[in-house]
């Protein structure tokens, strides 16, 4: 008999939102050299073996169930292409069986690129790059770290609502997100194009700006507010560059990471909200100070672990939670964010032995919702940050995205003055 293993309230709200969205979790490197993939194929299996999630798949479940559950069992293979934009587009772009991994390999004379897509009901950005890191160990020959899956996973040890006060904050935090929502801006289309689900495009900060970036930061600002300052402000423009409509405020969703000090290969993100007046986005100081207070607030009071606490108490049918998603019509103009920005933070990998060091990470959040047209994911790598927008590519196609990222890296240009 395969391994069972129960699925958490967290990995339930992402199996359900497969009804409306692709939710791949992109991530990505080039290796100096070529890739063995049979050698490859066998790491896969070393850190399937060490986090047991990535070989997840779900269960089949009578619509009378109470919880969803993940069969651990599903295999683990390598495909193999010669087109690097190919690959990435098109594997980010699918989610054939809910595998919880696929990997790629595109041949490049440039060093090939080993694409991973993952099942975000099953592995969200920091599980992704913990998997990654542990498939580069394995393919190297080094040892690999015991995952501790059943504890990493008890979301209420991890964030539940201690005591009232804790309630109170996250009721609190919900609320005024909602209130703040009236009048949301959405990112403009730009008419499209056809191909893939998703289009891709990713610009390097080296390690020089990123240096003058934190030297430029406010008191009690941090990079991360640099970035999500300078994103929500791309909105506003991109739209504005459209003659689309800018509504009274700007959303941004920010993952958190609930895991503590363990890097459990699992899906254990929450969402935070940074909801900003469009009003406070006219000028690069206004909009860091707006956003510096929010992402403080959610520190100081530990409002992050509100979905846990959400999410607990929704009991019903899984056949009745299947269908919420497509109910999102109806109240996503108050519960769905303008966009997301996650960023992983440093990306610490080693080398693949006769394939070479790692010249390049790329990593991209899914878009969680139909009318969240661009998200961006950013990731640290050799004391630079690399930047990866992912879009909708029926509402803005890669020619379009290109203008976003441009619009971007102007903006934080201007915010560093």
């Amino acid at each position: 008999m395969p391994r069972t293993l129960p699925a958490t309230p967290l990995d339930e709200a992402f199996l359900d939102l497969r009804a409306v969205s692709v939710l791949s979790v992109h991530l990505e490197i080039r290796v100096a050299g070529h890739v063995d993939t049979a050698r490859l194929a066998t790491a896969l299996a070393r850190a399937a073996d060490a986090h047991p999630m990535a070989r997840a798949r779900p269960a089949p479940e009578p619509p009378w169930a109470l919880r969803a559950r993940w069969v651990l069992d599903a295999p683990l293979a390598v495909e193999v292409s010669d087109d690097v934009t190919v690959a990435r587009d098109e594997l980010q772009s699918r989610l054939p069986d809910d595998r919880a991994v696929a990997v790629v390999v595109a041949r490049d004379p440039d060093g090939d690129v080993i694409a991973f897509r993952f099942h975000h009901a099953a592995i969200d950005g920091r599980g992704a790059l913990r998997f990654v890191a542990s498939v580069v160990d394995a393919y190297a020959g080094r040892r690999l770290p015991d995952a501790g899956l059943g504890r990493a996973r008890d979301l209420r040890r991890l964030a539940g609502a201690r005591g009232v006060r804790d309630v109170a904050a996250r009721a609190g935090k919900i609320a005024s997100d909602a209130w703040g929502r009236a009048a949301l801006t959405r990112v403009a289309g730009d008419g499209g194009a056809d191909g893939p689900h998703h289009a891709f495009v990713t610009r390097r900060l080296e390690p020089g700006v990123v240096a003058a970036l934190r030297g430029s930061r406010p008191s009690g600002a941090t990079l991360n507010d640099l970035l999500l300052a300078a994103h929500l402000r791309t909105v506003v423009a991109w739209n504005a560059r459209q003659g689309a409509r800018v509504g009274r405020s700007v959303s941004v969703m920010m993952p958190v990471d609930l895991r503590g000090d363990d890097e459990s290969v699992a899906n254990l993100a929450s969402y935070v909200a940074v909801v900003v007046p469009t009003r406070d986005l006219a000028d690069a100081a206004s909009a860091v100070a707006a956003v510096a207070a929010q992402t403080r607030a959610v520190k100081e009071q530990g409002t992050a672990g509100w979905i846990v606490d959400v999410l607990s108490v929704l009991v019903a049918p899984r056949g009745v939670k299947r269908v919420m998603p497509r109910l999102l019509p109806l109240v996503e103009g108050r519960f769905v964010e303008t966009t997301i920005l996650s960023n992983l933070g440093p990306a610490a990998l080693g080398d693949l032995a006769e394939a070479g060091r790692v010249r390049e990470v790329r990593f991209s959040p899914p878009n969680l919702s139909p009318r969240m047209a661009v998200t961006l994911g950013v990731v640290g790598h050799d004391d630079g940050l690399t930047l990866t927008w992912r879009s909708l590519r029926r509402d803005i196609g890669p020619a379009g995205l290109e203008v976003v990222a441009r619009m971007f890296l102007e903006t934080l240009g201007a915010d560093r003055g």
